[in-house]
């Protein structure tokens, strides 16, 4: 494949670019270059044949929609802008969505109770109810919309997705590795009994591939790490150091995990990336300060 990548500097965007460029020509896009002024023309010219859009501008401190805002213009408008671009082509679109579209889904009745953690009594399918809490999750699910337009277009949905490498901007992953290391202690709402299915870019660029060989579009697909990755925060502590002394605090969520079912009914896709096989790497890299770009 030729891909454009949009967000290829982003951290989601530059473990993909890691993963991509193996086996693809990859032509990276981000706010520098501007979404907005990707046209038509570059895209023939280039001959591209799929483009995968990780733009976004976090958005969760705000529940509600709010227009002529950054996160307005990036991740709707410049889905928007895409949907133009691309009609009457035959280029694969790609529209990298989030969890968040659902909102908070797990309540207590929800789950069972073990001594590693919550777990869930069920996985959340594509046709699970939208119910975004904020302004993230509802920029997010107007994009999905939008995209649907394009005929050759899929929606895939990520839980925790993560790489090898350092991650600028923040993230629970590194947030309780930095923690652990740092402190031998972790502090945890719920004690971190919430689970999680982390998922590896390697995994999530598989999907895509997999997609696109089979010529399979038009499709939601929720993508997590599957039953072999999903954990409580504070089972991911524990293998970050085994000493560690976990402290707890109020709030905070039950946990969330997908259903991954239809991705390996649509093309036989499945995870395969373990997260406790990659962590030293990970830990390594975080207390290297290695983002990743060469």
């Amino acid at each position: 494949m030729k891909i454009v990548l949009i967000g290829h500097r982003g951290y989601i965007g530059i473990g993909l670019s890691h993963y991509l460029i193996k086996n693809h020509d990859v032509i990276g896009w981000d706010k520098e270059e501007d979404i907005h002024k990707l046209t038509s023309d570059f895209l023939e010219k280039n001959k591209i044949d799929a483009i995968i859009n990780l733009a976004v501008i976090d958005a969760r401190s705000s529940n509600n929609y709010q227009v002529n805002t950054v996160t307005e213009h990036v991740t709707v408008n410049g889905a928007r802008h895409l949907a133009n671009i691309l009609t009457g082509s035959e280029i694969a679109w790609f529209q990298l969505s989030t969890r968040e579209v659902f909102g908070p889904v797990y309540g207590l009745n929800d789950v069972i109770i073990t001594d590693s953690g919550y777990r869930p009594k069920f996985l959340v399918n594509e046709d699970f109810p939208y119910a975004p809490a904020n302004f993230y999750g509802k920029s997010k699910l107007v994009a999905e919309f939008i995209s649907e337009s394009h005929s050759k277009s899929n929606i895939i949905r990520l839980t925790t997705g993560y790489t090898d490498y350092e991650n600028r901007v923040g993230g629970w992953i590194k947030a309780l590795i930095q923690g652990t290391i740092n402190n031998g202690e972790a502090t945890l709402a719920r004690g971190g009994l919430q689970f999680r299915d982390p998922l590896h870019v390697d995994d999530l660029g598989q999907l895509i591939e997999q997609l696109f060989e089979n010529k399979v579009f038009g499709q939601k697909i929720n993508a997590g790490g599957g039953e072999e990755n999903l954990l409580s925060l504070k089972e991911f502590v524990g293998m970050v150091d085994s000493n560690v002394k976990v402290k707890s605090t109020d709030g905070g969520d039950f946990g969330f995990a997908f259903d991954i079912s239809k991705a390996f009914n649509l093309v036989g896709w499945k995870p395969k990336v373990l997260l406790r096989e990659k962590l030293p790497l990970i830990i390594k890299n975080i207390q290297n300060g290695n983002i990743g770009i060469p």
